[in-house]
């Protein structure tokens, strides 16, 4: 048997943001890459997601929801955000804040398919050019799509039908067993559907828009 390693969907955990925990207090913001958050006592550890709020420079991060990485004391950074050129940090009023998401793992999910969007191809042709040449563009990191058995009052499917119905980003997270790592993706849910059949049981379905980068954090 090869010796080349493998993760089994059974014994991975999908967690589903369903809500908000009490906010930290954010008192500073580098203009670095990545960009380095302080906030006293935050307790945050790697795998963390938060949304900013309440910062009224560099406008760039207020309102944005960021995956953490390299969590220390009074530190963390916000993972594949490149804040140089920022503004200097001025805390808005009432003070700038960071509310962790809180998750809720999905039992009854039964697949999931992240598929990417591929990235953009721009024309650079030329009058010179003897065939069409082209720049990549940014990239699309697509569509999660979820299948599980309906349970439509559980927390997690409640959580999915209320974003797709107000529009607001949402964070989902994979923990590969052992030291597999961790994945976190952060986008909208376009839609969610169900349906059943003689003989079987009540299945659903979630499409999710992603938006930003797919983070994977080592374990």
């Amino acid at each position: 048997m090869s010796s080349g390693k493998r993760y089994k969907f059974n014994g991975s955990t999908f967690a589903v943001q369903t809500g908000e925990g009490s906010p930290v207090t954010v008192t500073g913001a580098s203009a670095t890459n990545p960009v380095v958050i302080s906030a006293a006592s935050h307790g945050f550890v790697l795998g963390t997601v938060a949304r900013l709020d309440n910062i009224d420079q560099p406008t760039e991060l207020d309102g944005g929801t960021y995956a953490v990485d390299n969590p220390a004391a009074g530190t963390f950074e916000l993972a594949g955000v490149d804040g140089t050129g920022y503004m200097a940090f001025d805390a808005g009023t009432p003070a700038a804040q960071a509310f962790p998401a809180t998750f809720s793992d999905f039992c009854e999910l039964t697949g999931m398919n992240q598929q990417g969007g591929g990235a953009d191809q721009i024309e650079v042709s030329t009058i010179c050019s003897t065939a069409k040449e082209f720049e990549q563009g940014l990239s699309d990191t697509g569509t999660l799509q979820l299948d599980f058995n309906l349970a439509p009052m559980e927390d997690v499917q409640t959580a999915l039908r209320e974003a797709e119905l107000n529009g607001d980003q949402i964070a989902f997270k994979v923990v590969l067993p052992t030291d597999g790592g961790t994945c976190i993706m952060i986008g909208t849910v376009q839609s969610t559907s169900f349906q059943g059949t003689v003989n079987g049981v009540w299945t659903g379905s979630a499409t999710i828009k992603l938006s930003g980068q797919i983070f994977w954090l080592e374990t």
